[in-house]
This record gives C-alpha cells, sequence and structure tokens, in this order.
C-alpha cells in the first residue's frame, strides 16, 4: 500500500520534510535516552520556531501509540514529549493526536 506521500513529493515540500525529520530525531532520541534537556533544545532548534511541525510530529506519534492498545512502546510518548517540551502548539497536538489515531484505527 502507498504511503501517504511520494518520495519526490516529501523533497519538494520542506514542512513535509522537516516534520519527518522532526519524528524520526524525537525517536532516536528517546530510544538512545539521550538527556532530555539537551533533546529538547536539540529539537528546538530543528524545528526553527514552527510549532506547527512539532506538533504535527508529536501528534502523529501519539496519535500512533493511542490507536494501538497492544503498543506498549513508551519511548514514542518520550518522543512526543520531546517534541511538546520543544514547543509544539498544544491545540495542534492534540487535534492531529485524534486525526492519526482515527486513520490508523
Amino acid at each position: 500500500m502507498p504511503g501517504r506521500h511520494s518520495h519526490s513529493a516529501i523533497r519538494r515540500d520542506p514542512d513535509r520534510f522537516r516534520e519527518i525529520a522532526l519524528s524520526a530525531t524525537a525517536r532516536r532520541l528517546a530510544q538512545e535516552e539521550a538527556d532530555y534537556r539537551e533533546a529538547v533544545l536539540q529539537l528546538r532548534a530543528l524545528a526553527d520556531g514552527r510549532a506547527d511541525l512539532l506538533a504535527i510530529a508529536a501528534g502523529g506519534l501519539l496519535g500512533g501509540y493511542r490507536a494501538r492498545a497492544t503498543v506498549t512502546d513508551l519511548r514514542l510518548v518520550r518522543a512526543a514529549a520531546l517534541l511538546i517540551d520543544a514547543g509544539a502548539d498544544p491545540t495542534c497536538t492534540v487535534v492531529e493526536t485524534d486525526e492519526i489515531r482515527c486513520r490508523v484505527r
């Protein structure tokens, strides 16, 4: 099944590329159990003031986590927390979480 976006479309859309980079970086930092404050600062720098992209990335992680009751990987929650603490827009995070949760079910 094809993904939401083709690889060439992602390369042409800098916002989508940055959203993916934020999510991947947050997951890596959570996996590595990086220093929390340093991880938040790194994500904040990568986001470059884009609270909306931080929220989309955080909501994507939380939505996927909430949609699958068998998923017990708390690193997803830690990764989302890093993104939220880096400055994710709270309202956008909730909306994205709900959209992803409904889409994944």
